[in-house]
């Protein structure tokens, strides 16, 4: 009895090993690469094909290193999910202990393009080698000048740097990788809603410009202009009028003789106070 006893132990700790995050991918052979249709396969790219990860591709989240907890893999989707319905663009995040014969870059785009993910696109990778963690993030599109797809904008090359630079110094070398993935995600949010949300864009060397609101100006040019010559009018006595007001007994208190703002009664009346 003793003896399976000590054979069920190491069992049992092999299956508690990495319970929260396993990332199940598929076999690519001669009849089914599984490579998405716009792929021209050729005796340049078969090898390559062959060594690349084939998974789901609405997965989004593919924690192949076992770094996160399937807690933080559903925050992670449901941040990314968020940001793919309201940009249009994918994105991706992979952890592995294997680039599987490539170097990190070779891995990131071979990864993304070999697999059926959307034409935009952004992907992090995280790969855990020893103990220092190495980084890399790339993007997807349409290169064409004519129809050059917004992510290249967007996430240009200077952002890419500064966004591995955070996450890696504020989080990766403590081994938060939850936190430099969601870090990750709010960062690449942040910079989609600056540059199509808001009177901001980002220029080719990812600097942020102002958009001029040339119809806003006007607008508060007119009304400007409106105010003034009101004010003017009024200083030259075109309007004067005389106003006689009895306010002694309705506008100071006469057991201290201070005077009352009338901001204190309506203050009182949008409480409830008074009607």
């Amino acid at each position: 009895m003793k003896k399976y006893l000590l054979m069920l132990i190491p069992i049992i700790f092999l299956i508690n090993i990495n319970v929260f995050a396993s990332t199940f991918t598929y076999v690519r052979n001669g009849d089914n690469l599984r490579v998405p249709s716009d792929v021209v396969v050729d005796n340049n790219n078969i090898d390559s094909i062959m060594k690349t990860p084939s998974v789901r591709s609405d997965e989004k989240i593919y924690d192949f290193a076992g770094v996160l907890t399937t807690k933080e893999e559903d925050e992670l989707y449901k941040s990314i999910k968020e940001y793919i319905k309201d940009s249009k663009i994918d994105s991706v995040i992979v952890t592995t202990r294997d680039l599987n014969g490539f170097d990190i870059n070779e891995y990131t785009y071979n990864f993304y393009d070999y697999n059926d993910f959307l034409e935009d696109g952004v992907i992090f990778v995280i790969y855990m080698n020893g103990n220092t963690p190495e980084i890399f993030m790339g993007t997807s599109g349409n290169k064409n000048e004519d129809s050059k797809s917004k992510v290249f904008s967007i996430y240009s090359n200077y952002r890419i740097k500064e966004t591995l630079k955070y996450v890696y110094e504020k989080n990766l070398r403590g081994g938060d990788y939850y936190k430099a993935c969601d870090n990750y995600i709010k960062i690449i949010k942040g910079f989609y809603n600056i540059d199509v949300n808001s009177n901001y864009r980002v220029d080719e060397n990812g600097n942020l410009q102002k958009n001029i609101p040339w119809v806003e100006l006007m607008v508060l040019s007119v009304t400007l202009t409106f105010i003034i010559s009101i004010i003017l009018l009024y200083s030259i006595g075109m309007f004067k009028k005389e106003v006689v007001v009895d306010c002694f007994d309705n506008c100071i208190v006469k057991s201290t003789m201070k005077v009352k703002r009338v901001s204190e009664e309506l203050i009182d009346t949008i409480q409830g106070g008074k009607k």
